[in-house]
Order: C-alpha cells, then sequence, then structure tokens
C-alpha cells in the first residue's frame, strides 16, 4: 500500500491525514484485540482507535489503519516499530495533498532584529535611567513633628507615641539608610534636633536606628530594660478594656523594651 492509498483511505473514514498512520502487518499473524493491546502499550497516553483492517491475498499483509485524536504518537512516526521484542512491523504514512508541504515554523520577531538594534536600545535605556532620579519621596508616609519641649506643646505627640510611629515607618521605608536619615531629622524641632545634630557631630557612621536610640536616651523613659520587661509581664487587661486597647498598650512597652535594649 502506498501513501496516496492510505490518504484517500483516511478520507473514507472523515479522518485527518496527520492524525492517522497505517501499519502492515503479515497476515493472520495478528488477531485485533493483540493489535490494540500493542498499540496501548507502546503509546499509554494516547488512545489510538482501529478504524479499519484490510487483507490483501496477493500479497499476505494486513493492513491496519489508526487513528489518534491528539496527533500520531512519536513511537509511530517513524518508517517502522516493534510491537514485540521480535516483531517489526512497517508504518506507512497518508501523503499530504496537492499543494501542502511540510509547514515550515515562521522565523521569530527577535531572530530578525539585528545586534546594532539590540544595542541602541541598551543605550537608550541606560540614558532614560540617568536623567530620570527615583521617585523615593514620592507617597511615602511622613513623621509628625516632635520637638522634645515640656510640656509637650498642643497638637504634638508624646516621644512614646512620636517613637512608636518611627518604629513602624522604618520598617515601611524601603529606601536607602541615608534618606531614613533625612526623613527622621525633618521630622524634629527644637532640643530633638539638637539632641540628633550632637550624635551626627560625634559619630558619622551613626544610622537611622542610632537617631532613634538617643532621642530615647534623652527623652524617652527613665527605666531600665529590666524594669519595663517587669511591667510588660505584669500589664494586665482592666476591666471593660477592649482587646485592641490592651495590646496596644502592650506594643508601646514592648517598643519602649526594643529601643532600651538596642541602646544600652
Amino acid at each position: 500500500m502506498d501513501p496516496d492509498t492510505v490518504a484517500e483511505w483516511c478520507g473514507e473514514h472523515s479522518s485527518q491525514s496527520e492524525c492517522c498512520i497505517v501499519m502492515d502487518i503479515p497476515a493472520d499473524t495478528w488477531a485485533e484485540d493483540q493489535i490494540r493491546q500493542a498499540v496501548a502499550t507502546l503509546a499509554p497516553d494516547h488512545r489510538g482507535l482501529i478504524l479499519d483492517i484490510e487483507k490483501n491475498p496477493d500479497t499476505s499483509h494486513m493492513y491496519v489503519l489508526l487513528e489518534w485524536r491528539k496527533g500520531v504518537p512519536p513511537c509511530f512516526q517513524g518508517t517502522s516499530v516493534k510491537l514485540a521484542e521480535e516483531v517489526e512491523v512497517q508504518l506507512i504514512k497518508p501523503s499530504m495533498p496537492r499543494g501542502e508541504s511540510a509547514s515550515v515554523p515562521a522565523p521569530s520577531p527577535l531572530a530578525m532584529i539585528g545586534p546594532e538594534f539590540i544595542v541602541a536600545i541598551g543605550d537608550l535605556l541606560a540614558k532614560c535611567q540617568k536623567t530620570s532620579p527615583p521617585h523615593t519621596n514620592f507617597g511615602y508616609r511622613r513623621l509628625r513633628n516632635f520637638t522634645g519641649n515640656i510640656p509637650t506643646p498642643a497638637g504634638e505627640e508624646t516621644f512614646e507615641e512620636w517613637v512608636e510611629q518611627a518604629m513602624q515607618a522604618l520598617d515601611e521605608w524601603d529606601v536607602p539608610e541615608a534618606q531614613k536619615k533625612q526623613r527622621i531629622t525633618e521630622s524634629l524641632k527644637g532640643p530633638a534636633s539638637g539632641a540628633v545634630r550632637n550624635l551626627k557631630l560625634s559619630r558619622k557612621d551613626c544610622t537611622a536606628l542610632d537617631y532613634l536610640n538617643v532621642l530615647e536616651e534623652v527623652f524617652g523613659r527613665t527605666e531600665k530594660a529590666a524594669e519595663l520587661v517587669y511591667q510588660y509581664e505584669h500589664t494586665y487587661q482592666r476591666r471593660g478594656e477592649r482587646m485592641t486597647k490592651y495590646m496596644r498598650r502592650l506594643d508601646k512597652i514592648l517598643h519602649q523594651i526594643l529601643l532600651k535594649k538596642r541602646s544600652e
């Protein structure tokens, strides 16, 4: 059987040629159930169907037309296949319709771009990065002003309230260390600004956390860390107090403990 005959045979069963193959098997050697089992064993992930079987008495050959809905499995795409250890059968592919040829993949758009174009794009991106400063100051949460004056001026937070927000802000700000220090100093006025200024004069390698530590030493609570830990462990919820308010009181003490431990 030739490829053109195989193609006509596929057409008789309204099957697509690219999903079919014909096995050329010696007549009266394999039963239909044996063929079906062998095909399923060779391609367990592809469900194949036996569309038709035709015997040629002149040549003592049996032709089996197979179809797979998802395309011919790789093991059946050659010129032959072994159905068993010592049984190898020939495979006949249907011919392509006139005017059609094997599909040639279109060249990738990237393959059509020359190296000069890629270099030019890289230079353009580099120039854009140099001329466009990073918008690290856009949209960040500014700290409220803190002076350190006693009594606390109207509208100004106490040091405990201010430093709690500052600690949270340090965790949120995804910027370089120099910018963190700038954001803290721009919120300080009066004695608080002077305390940080003196620290910068004595230490050039100080961090934003060092700023908070020195402010804690000057304006924070006078208890030691151990005393604050004791207070934390013995702070109980008041009768009628909401859980959120109680947790906020504990959180403030915890922030003070962290600052004290870092400064000690």
